[in-house]
């Protein structure tokens, strides 16, 4: 029970803090928390509620009074639209093709900003300091493509740059902090240091044994994973040493 009580502390420790440091003044050199994890169907940008459908992004503003109005949806004929994180005053999306990164015209109505095209996979997202990681997976997938961790230049999100694509088997969320990069894959989960972005270098790699992590929230001194079997508290160090603290199953 005491395991358990201290993994939803946690869970709320991350959420008020979230709360707290989440500002429209946000820069993207400080990047996003991922706190609502990688694999996210909906996100809050500024004042707006986006909420991800498979060809739509519906945009609703969220009133003073709690009040939700509708804003403007994006249709994208495409389609295969999988996942949504909040970048500061972006929102970047994940599809089976292509990486979108949504920004706000003048009168706060959801637009398009730009585009990132890769091989067809299933392709969640995050960012932080100007430089955006996509994973591509077909294991478990509904295609077949090279499965990788691209990194692309974002310093100006309207007009993104392929840096660089790292070898990766079987990666599903990720999440980043800082000079970390933490990714599901091979059943478990890595940490990479990514201050130089054309030099990613694995710190550390953990072994779930008999789950598969799918997801992760990246908190300053721990982890929060979502396997395929349960909830996971989990410590760990800059040189990449984990430790299970506790489960929900």
């Amino acid at each position: 029970m005491l395991q358990v009580r201290s993994l939803v502390l946690a869970l709320l420790a991350i959420i008020v803090v979230s709360c707290q440091t989440d500002s429209n003044d946000f820069t993207p050199d400080l990047g996003g928390t991922g706190t609502g994890g990688s694999l996210a169907k909906f996100a809050i940008v500024q004042n707006s509620l986006l909420v991800l459908h498979e060809n739509a992004i519906d945009q609703y503003f969220i009133q003073h009074d709690g009040s939700l109005t509708e804003g403007r949806s994006l249709t994208f004929f495409s389609g295969g639209l999988e996942t949504i994180y909040p970048y500061g005053e972006y929102a970047l999306v994940g599809s089976n093709n292509q990486v979108f990164f949504l920004g706000f015209d003048d009168n706060n109505f959801l637009d398009l900003i730009s585009s990132y095209s890769h091989l067809t996979a299933c392709d969640p997202v995050v960012a932080a300091n100007g430089v955006a990681f996509s994973t591509l997976r077909n294991s478990g997938c509904r295609f077949d493509a090279d499965e990788s961790l691209d990194a692309i230049d974002i310093s100006d999100i309207e007009t993104p740059v392929f840096i660089k694509s790292y070898n990766i088997e079987a990666p599903y969320g990720l999440s980043v902090r800082g000079s970390h990069l933490i990714v599901c894959e091979r059943g478990g989960i890595a940490l990479y240091g990514i201050s130089d972005p054309y030099n990613i270098v694995l710190k550390g790699f953990f072994d779930f044994s008999n789950d598969t992590p799918l997801d992760v929230i990246h908190a300053p001194t721990h982890l929060i994973v979502r396997t395929d079997k349960g909830i996971y508290n989990v410590s760990y160090t800059d040189s990449g040493v984990f430790q299970i603290l506790a489960k929900i199953d």
